[in-house]
């Protein structure tokens, strides 16, 4: 298999997994979690920003706030990896780009 194939065949697999990824991230939350401490007891926030880029916090139980910053961790690490897809994207494009003009 030639280097131009195996560069175009990477670069579909990268574009596929940064369309799963995207699908996952809609399916969990943003934002950042914060707590408060109210009269000695506290409450935990999650704040975000909405579609209309309106700041917006709600309550969440101390029992959600595990799974929440569990679920934001993955949102991160995920974002991390479409960034790195992207780059090889890149990079690859480039060598792709470079290799056919020196075919003509």
């Amino acid at each position: 298999m030639a280097l131009k194939e195996v560069l175009i065949e990477q670069i579909e697999k990268n574009h596929k997994n940064i369309s799963f990824y995207e699908e996952h991230l809609s399916t969990l939350p943003r934002g950042s979690l914060h707590s408060i401490t109210v009269k000695g007891s506290k409450q935990y926030y999650l704040k975000y920003y909405n579609d209309r880029g309106k700041r917006r916090e709600i309550s969440v139980e101390k029992q959600e706030f595990e799974i929440i910053r569990n679920q934001l961790q993955m949102r991160d690490q995920i974002e991390r990896w479409i960034q790195e897809l992207n780059e090889d994207i890149k990079v690859a494009e480039k060598t792709l780009k470079n290799i056919i003009r020196e075919e003509k």
